[in-house]
């Protein structure tokens, strides 16, 4: 049955819609005409300071030779790939048995995992680097990823995805002879895989956004993720926002991409949950 939408809803509708891109647009836009603007520029005030005079990609240039922004976005590639990774395999690995594995205190283990969830890692912050310390882990990439290498959200998404896969699946491989590792692999991972592309797509958003807990293991700036080199060419150059808004620009890209070559598999995820949930 198709719902019809009135004029009057329309005229409701289009402003809020054109409200809330707007919302997100404008502060992106106006950073990356700030990024535009050549030296002598207001970088505040509207609408004279919204578009540049005289366009120059300078500010970028002087990004990548003040400071080594092209390792510190290797650096977070490789935090983030390896983030993405761990998250991928624990969380889907967990989520199965949460919901697949019958064991005793299964209830009450769930729900203590959840709960943890609500708590910031601020919380854990110094416990967790003297056992990191501990390991002789610190100032190593492995040593950022690690103590955050699955979230709690992911394996929450992925206990919900195993438990909407129709028992009858599992049923009818293990009548033909599959065993439990078959059974995982050609029957629920390819039942999952968009909830798996979900999960990926946060976990590597989720590594890539990390600034606190690298600042304080990590001593070496040459293994300093992205976020905390741009913070330092903000410290460089605490007065010329040009410099800093092509630097912030630059490490909005990989996530960026990350997100348009996935976001088919993402919806698809997102839709999934929505139609069996």
């Amino acid at each position: 049955m198709t719902t019809r939408v009135t004029t009057r809803e329309k005229l409701v509708r289009w402003p809020l819609m054109l409200l809330a891109v707007a919302t997100v647009l404008a502060p992106l836009l106006w950073q990356v005409s700030t990024a535009l603007k050549s030296a002598g520029e207001s970088t505040v005030g509207f609408p004279g300071g919204l578009l540049p005079q005289h366009p120059t990609s300078q500010n970028f240039v002087t990004a990548f030779t003040e400071i080594p922004l092209l390792r510190y976005v290797g650096n977070s590639l490789a935090i983030a790939a390896m983030g993405m990774g761990t998250n991928l395999i624990l969380a889907t690995l967990t989520g199965y048995a949460l919901a697949r594995i019958a064991f005793r205190g299964r209830t009450l283990y769930t729900t203590i995992l959840l709960a943890t969830a609500v708590l910031p890692f601020e919380v854990i912050l110094v416990s967790t680097l003297l056992v990191t310390r501990g390991l002789q882990l610190n100032d190593t990439l492995i040593g950022v990823v690690l103590p955050q290498a699955v979230s709690i959200v992911a394996i929450f998404v992925m206990r919900q995805a195993f438990l909407r896969v129709p028992n009858e699946l599992a049923e009818a491989a293990d009548i033909d002879g599959a065993g439990p590792w078959q059974v995982f692999r050609h029957v629920m991972l390819p039942s999952v895989r968009g909830s798996l592309a979900v999960i990926a797509v946060l976990g590597f958003l989720d590594s890539w956004d990390h600034f606190i807990w690298p600042l304080v293991v990590l001593s070496d700036p040459s293994k300093y993720p992205v976020n905390v080199g741009v913070q330092y060419l903000s410290g460089t150059f605490s007065a010329d926002q040009r410099v800093i808004s092509a630097a912030a620009i630059v490490v909005m890209i990989p996530p960026l991409l990350v997100y348009l070559l996935m976001q088919k598999q993402v919806f698809k995820g997102l839709a999934e949950g929505a139609l069996k949930g």
